[in-house]
């Protein structure tokens, strides 16, 4: 998302809603719906509406509480999350569709729609407004990404096989492919896109990801052989690098080599010490806790 806590502080709340409602016009668009329920709202609209409201204006909507929860939690992006379930969308239609049925047919109820419809319209951006691009594919992700999972199963010896993509395809590719395994998973990833790496983190031996996420993702500097340790324990044998990554230069000297080009992408491969074989866990003879025959 590129906000955080640490660096926004009380500010934080305001910039979520700023990036989430693609400027504020939207959320006041709320607070006058709600204002408008609890003056002229009837009272099973109150009784519906009003509750959540409160909740929310305590806790999701108090600009203290992401302060005191990321202290406690480390809750700075999942924070983000909660305007997604949050009632917003549901009581601003349902307000102006009140408003406009309760004015009398003809002109003005006609103008009154209308300028609500404006209203609306320019709350937030429209969907399409950076264009519309048409879906390469049935699984909406690029071709090139489709490609390269082939290009390294053909590749592999292995049904499973490990490697590391650049953010977005580290992103899709899990969508797509579950017989690829990831060196990165979601987490680590956004904390690299926000936060450098101190020499502790880049020496701790518990998480070698970090030696391979200062490089790759932060371009820290990282010793050849603390890097190449890193991909022996995180068991990484790919690694997927746009064409003008600035690192291509170390990981070449790091001894990994090109199996191929597809696009923009080059996949370069290292040749673990000691692979080990991914196996799933068989589940299929376990008995179950619970099953239909005791329901009956």
């Amino acid at each position: 998302m590129g906000v955080n806590v640490f660096e926004n502080g009380i500010g934080y709340l305001t910039k979520c809603l700023s990036l989430y409602n693609s400027g504020t016009g939207y959320f006041v668009m709320y607070l006058f719906a709600v204002l408008y329920i609890l003056i002229k709202g009837e009272r099973r609209e109150k009784e519906i509406f009003l509750p959540g409201t409160a909740v929310l204006l305590v806790t999701v909507f108090n600009p203290v509480v992401p302060l005191i929860l990321d202290k406690i939690f480390d809750v700075n992006n999942e924070y983000y999350r909660l305007f997604w379930i949050a009632p917003v969308v549901i009581i601003v239609p349902y307000v102006i569709t009140v408003i406009v049925c309760e004015m009398p047919k003809g002109r003005a109820r006609s103008l009154v729609a209308f300028l609500l419809a404006l209203a609306l319209l320019f709350g937030g951006n429209f969907v399409y407004a950076k264009g519309f691009d048409l879906a390469e594919n049935i699984y909406k992700i690029p071709d090139e990404l489709i490609e390269i999972s082939e290009m390294i199963h053909e590749d592999s010896p292995n049904e499973y096989s490990k490697a590391y993509f650049e953010y977005e395809y580290n992103m899709e590719i899990r969508q797509y492919d579950p017989k690829m395994l990831l060196t990165v998973d979601r987490e680590d990833y956004l904390y690299a896109m926000n936060y450098s790496y101190t020499d502790e983190m880049i020496s701790d031996e518990e998480r070698p990801v970090n030696r391979i996420l200062a490089l790759l993702v932060r371009n820290q500097r990282v010793e050849e052989e603390a890097f190449v340790d890193s991909l022996e324990k995180t068991g990484t044998e790919y690694i997927v690098l746009t064409a003008g990554h600035p690192q291509i230069p170390f990981i070449r000297r790091a001894g990994l080599y090109e199996i191929g080009r597809i696009g923009t992408k080059i996949i370069f491969k290292y040749d673990l010490s000691d692979p080990s074989v991914f196996e799933l866990v068989d589940y299929s003879n376990v008995e179950h806790r619970f099953s239909y025959r005791r329901l009956k």
